[in-house]
């Protein structure tokens, strides 16, 4: 019972040496099984990803079965929850995700000029030696801009119906459909195990707008009713 006792104790700050190095936790009240970070931030090719509290629920008894962690992070209106399991393969496997964030927390890392809320809700997703190897949910891009230096252009609210396995002849699939806005959208992503391809129309008002089309001229192709995206690698 002692024995019980002590390691249900375990603090929360003992975690730090089981963290990667890439991810960093601080502030840290609880214990190791139910506990807390209040600052939380992760390296992504040499810039940091603020993931403000984070929480966790770790359910010891369904390490062999189910999802036995429960993790949050918080920070402003950037918000991610997950259950999660690991298998003995090395496969991580993401249950009920749900992630909410502004594009603005991607900018460090990307050349993005593009504004909006990005969310999204996944029933699964599997991932094995750091790349998503399966998944099912959909992704929404909501009151999306894009932020030009002569004025911000309104755009449109956009969603990714995501299903597929990457091993798979069609890989992993996101079918992009325009919910409403002045930019029409229609086509898919495509991720397989390493390689990448994107194809999408543009039509709409926005997309015969010549300053906007000579924006995007470096990735499209104009049609008569707009332009098209087609990119393909390797990853």
């Amino acid at each position: 019972m002692l024995s019980l006792l002590m390691l249900s104790q375990i603090p929360a700050r003992v975690l730090t040496a089981f963290l990667p190095a890439t991810l960093t936790l601080s502030g840290f009240s609880g214990t190791v099984w139910s506990g807390q970070a209040i600052r939380a931030w992760i390296m992504i090719d040499g810039q940091p990803l603020i993931l403000g509290r984070v929480q966790w629920q770790l359910q010891p008894w369904r390490l062999g079965w189910g999802s036995p962690l429960t993790l949050t992070s918080e920070w402003g209106d950037q918000i991610f929850t997950s259950r999660m399991s690991m298998e003995l393969s090395g496969l991580t496997v993401l249950r009920d995700v749900s992630v909410n964030f502004d594009t603005s927390a991607l900018r460090a890392m990307f050349p993005l000029y593009l504004g909006g809320t990005l969310s999204g809700r996944f029933d699964r997703i599997e991932v094995e030696q750091a790349a998503v190897r399966r998944a099912r949910g959909t992704v929404y891009l909501q009151n999306a801009i894009w932020t030009a230096n002569s004025g911000n252009i309104p755009l449109g609210n956009y969603r990714v119906d995501v299903v597929g396995d990457t091993g798979s002849a069609q890989g992993i699939v996101g079918e992009v459909v325009t919910e409403s806005g002045a930019l029409v959208l229609n086509g898919d992503l495509s991720l397989s195990i390493d390689a990448y391809a994107v194809k999408l129309s543009a039509t709409g008002p926005v997309a015969r707008d010549d300053g906007f089309r000579r924006a995007v001229s470096i990735l499209a192709t104009p049609t008569a009713e707009g332009f098209e995206i087609v990119l393909q690698g390797q990853l």
